[in-house]
């Protein structure tokens, strides 16, 4: 009896003492992973901290944007086909004229006079020619009195033809639709043959005239929709309407017309105007310019963070700039650009990479 309750108290004490093994034995496996963990997070407080943000590409409508001025669609200098005295002035400076308006006249007098003689000389030479060749059918009168009779007739009717165009010059006329903006003969003035009478001006359409770049000039149209942005905040909308084929040669830009329409007349020649014209679009990043960065080979470019947490540079190809940003080309697809902290880790560098928040582009 005695020996079997001493052999259950055996069991008891051994049961306890197993247990009891099993709880030591597990508590130094527990403080290894807790040190492991500890170690980690270390180490991760050790790699410096870098703040990014995931940028994916946009379509980037691009557009050359260049400045120029205005200028009149038509511009003539009237000037005097006869010499004579000014008779009458119909239209004056800063007047609006239509096409074959008479603005002017000359004194008619003798012009109508040389008209009139020349239409009777004319009437004259052919009674002559009429009989010549009555005479020459007749057999009284020789071909080279009938072909004398016949040149006499002809200049005669030179002679009219060149004096009803002088008397048609008398009377001067507006060659097209536009304003009047210099007047140099007033009532009585007596003028010669090439002195300058008027310059009349077609504001309607407006021109605009910009010089581009070679890389620009390729994506320039004939017939393209183009904005044209004044000085006081008002806009046109034109169309592409010259492109020259031919570069300047010192400036190596190309001449490049836009043309819109003015009906109204309020924009004039010579003022100047910003001409908007869109190139091609592309797919590009909207980046801050505070976060480029050069290499050592002095290529300018972004610092990004890959799927490894390192730091890899990325050379872009600046796009266009705004106010308080720029596009650029480069990267593919959506990538980790460090915003903040990129003078500070090099290529290569593993980081500790904290997400951005908020809209702003740091």
């Amino acid at each position: 009896m005695k020996s079997s309750k001493l052999i259950a108290l055996a069991l008891i004490i051994l049961s306890f003492i197993w247990i009891g093994s099993g709880f030591l034995s597990a508590a130094p496996s527990n403080n290894a992973s807790n040190e492991s963990i500890d170690e980690t997070k270390q180490e991760k407080e050790k790699l410096f901290q870098v703040r990014i943000r995931e940028i994916s590409p946009d379509l980037y409508r691009d557009e050359i944007s260049v400045t120029g001025r205005t200028r009149a669609s038509r511009q003539i200098e009237i000037k005097a086909q006869l010499a004579g005295q000014i008779n009458k002035i119909l239209k004056e400076e800063g007047e609006n004229v239509q096409a074959n308006d008479l603005i002017a006249e000359l004194e008619l007098r003798e012009y109508g006079a040389r008209v009139e003689e020349a239409q009777k000389r004319v009437e004259q030479r052919r009674i002559e020619y009429n009989a010549a060749k009555k005479l020459a059918g007749q057999g009284f009168n020789s071909k080279v009195t009938l072909a004398s009779a016949l040149a006499d007739l002809e200049n005669a009717k030179a002679n009219l033809k060149q004096a009803s165009t002088d008397f048609k010059n008398t009377k001067i006329q507006a060659p097209f639709e536009g304003i009047i903006f210099e007047q140099n003969i007033e009532d009585g003035d007596y003028v010669n043959i090439g002195d300058s009478l008027f310059s009349i001006v077609d504001l309607d359409p407006i021109e605009v005239t910009v010089f581009v770049s070679e890389r620009e000039v390729q994506y320039v149209r004939m017939g393209q929709i183009s904005k044209i942005t004044f000085l006081n905040g008002q806009t046109l909308t034109g169309k592409v309407s010259f492109i020259s084929p031919s570069a300047n040669d010192e400036t190596r830009t190309f001449r490049v017309t836009v043309s819109a329409e003015n009906k109204d007349l309020k924009f004039y020649d010579g003022l100047t105007a910003k001409v908007s014209i869109p190139a091609n679009n592309m797919q590009a990043y909207r980046i801050s310019p505070s976060i480029l960065s050069l290499n050592t080979a002095g290529i300018v470019g972004i610092k990004i963070v890959d799927e490894n947490n390192k730091v890899r540079f990325m050379p872009i190809k600046i796009v266009a700039d705004e106010q308080e940003a720029m596009w650029v080309e480069g990267p593919e697809g959506t990538v980790r650009v460090i915003t903040v902290g990129q003078d500070f880790v090099i290529e290569g560098q593993e980081v500790n990479p904290v997400v951005a928040q908020g809209d702003s582009l740091l």
